[in-house]
């Protein structure tokens, strides 16, 4: 009877090594796939990082085109406002010079007025902003005036950049 036995013994043996081997495999894979997702979300952090990179680098080359027309030093403010507004009584004042980007400078600039009609401002906006390279509003303060039409008192902030010099 034994004789008879040892063939299933031996396929039941063949079976319990089949099924471990595959519990040992599926195991190895799913340990696998742990590491393979790890290196593919590394991948992909990586991907996004340069792809932000890339960006980043295309705004700094439109930039530098965009600068590269610029002259060395923008029209002066206070020759744009009196060109704009020539009978309107105004104080101009540099507020601010700081160093910007490698080779140039931002600079603030204020113009106050004491009387001045809203139209009038929406001039000095115009005539900043066309100029190259342009002024830019940073800040507006403004008190009304019990004359319709008018502005009590106005405070404009404007900012532009230049050409840090040389020393040449």
């Amino acid at each position: 009877m034994k004789k008879n036995n040892t063939p299933l013994v031996i396929l039941w043996n063949a079976a319990g090594l089949s099924l471990l081997a595959g519990l040992i495999l599926t195991l190895h894979s799913l340990n696998g796939i742990t590491r393979t997702r790890e290196i593919l979300s590394k991948k992909a952090n990586d991907i996004r990082e340069l792809v932000g990179l890339r960006t980043q680098a295309n705004r700094y080359r439109s930039l530098l085109t965009a600068t590269a027309q610029y002259p060395a030093s923008p029209v002066p403010l206070e020759t744009l406002a009196r060109t704009a507004l020539p009978s309107q009584p105004m104080r101009v004042l540099t507020t601010d010079i700081t160093p910007s980007v490698t080779g140039w400078i931002a600079k603030k600039v204020s113009v106050e007025f004491n009387d001045i009609a809203g139209i009038d401002l929406g001039k000095l906006l115009d005539a900043g902003v066309a100029a190259n390279p342009p002024w830019t509003l940073l800040e507006c303060t403004l008190f009304a005036a019990p004359t319709p039409g008018r502005v009590a008192k106005a405070t404009l902030v404007f900012s532009t950049v230049e050409r840090a010099s040389t020393g040449n």
